[in-house]
């Protein structure tokens, strides 16, 4: 049995990365900033996600993220409540 070890950068996702990058850096600077990554199943959120928090902590920062659960639709804070 081979396994199959996936390596821990973002492939694809520079762009999107750089400009959650440049959304900290300007909330750093004191501008209010809110970043929503939206998008289909299975196409990286949650590991561009994880990058981003990656570096932000690195960088001295705090960083919450949220999920929202499409079961809990009725509930429109969910993923704030989550974080």
């Amino acid at each position: 049995m081979t396994g199959l070890q996936l390596g821990d950068t973002v492939f694809g996702r520079n762009e999107e990365l750089s400009s959650l990058k440049e959304c900290y850096r300007r909330s750093v600077s004191g501008k209010t900033e809110f970043a929503f990554i939206s998008g289909h199943a299975g196409i990286g959120k949650s590991f561009l996600t994880y990058e981003f928090g990656k570096h932000v902590i690195m960088s001295g920062g705090i960083f919450l993220a949220g999920k929202f659960d499409q079961l809990q639709q009725g509930k429109p804070f969910s993923a704030l409540a989550a974080a």
